[in-house]
């Protein structure tokens, strides 16, 4: 072999092992950097109340950390809002959010409103009638479990159902920094919405609700549609076959909007506990949903 195809091959070997050391460090550092971020929180597997100050309150949120999540990597977050006259154990019974975040490995932590109820701007009492400041709650909730918990800041999520679902509508005005996604179930919304950037929204409405009229749902679908700075386009799925879905996809910084009409139920949760025969299992299509966003 010649001396200079000979030094070639011995060079390009020797740019090789620094390829293949670089990336090795690379590896490295990327698993030392996530072990890092979690490092020094002391969350435990378990389900637990938790009690804060917030807005001069002691407020209390349940908190569901599965073992699934602890894996030493940040994990979601899927804060949840009962309905009035609610509670956050009854929601997550309803609702079984705990069963899914097990399976799914994520965390979810249930919030208790002033008196059973959430200031959700268009209602309710008596926490409106107070003025309580639920969005400043929400944050200090974050805030709380990421002390402890490894908490992933770009996979934090919203739903809840009614009074519940109001206060995600909100949420979704308000709190559109810290929240990647919202998922509002049988709720109505404020009459504006000024949102700190785009976030997926996800809309379950039940056609034949007696006490949350659909047609809010379909004012909200257009009032976020705008918000969120959704094109023209829309298209139609039928997830299950009581349900019927328009969504925006085109929306800013690659969010969505939907609104799934869940036809021939009630004032229920689609698909939970007091639904248990429901094609449309609204826990399974929101994480759905939540996963998808961007």
């Amino acid at each position: 072999m010649p001396l200079t195809t000979h030094i070639h091959s011995l060079s390009l070997l020797a740019l090789l092992g620094v390829l293949a050391l670089v990336a090795a460090a690379c590896g490295d550092d990327a698993t030392s950097g996530n072990a890092s971020i979690c490092d020094g929180k002391t969350a435990v597997a378990g389900t637990r109340e938790v009690v804060i100050a917030s807005g001069g309150r002691d407020r209390r949120f349940v908190l569901s950390v599965p073992a699934s999540a602890l894996t030493g990597r940040p994990a979601p977050l899927v804060l949840a809002y009962h309905g009035v006259g609610s509670t956050p154990e009854a929601f997550l019974a309803v609702s079984d959010f705990e069963s899914k975040a097990a399976a799914e490995g994520f965390v979810v932590a249930a919030g208790a409103g002033v008196d059973r109820s959430w200031n959700a701007g268009v209602c309710c009492d008596p926490a409106a009638a107070l003025d309580v400041d639920d969005v400043g709650f929400t944050r200090d909730m974050i805030a709380a479990i990421e002390d402890e918990v490894c908490i992933d800041s770009d996979r934090i999520f919203a739903t809840g159902f009614s009074n519940g679902g109001a206060m995600t509508f909100r949420l979704a005005c308000q709190a559109a920094d810290t929240l990647a996604a919202t998922a509002p179930v049988a709720g109505g919304i404020a009459s504006s919405c000024e949102p700190a950037r785009a976030n997926s929204v996800l809309i379950v409405q039940n056609v034949d609700d007696p006490v949350v009229p659909f047609v809010l749902g379909e004012v909200a679908f257009d009032q976020l549609a705008g918000s969120n700075g959704c094109g023209a386009e829309r298209t139609s799925s039928a997830p299950a076959s009581n349900a019927s879905c328009e969504a925006a996809p085109s929306c800013d910084q690659g969010t969505t909007t939907q609104l799934c009409a869940i036809a021939g139920i009630s004032h229920v949760w689609p698909g939970g506990a007091t639904d248990p025969e429901g094609p449309y299992r609204a826990t399974d299509e929101i994480w759905t949903f939540f996963q998808s966003a961007p």
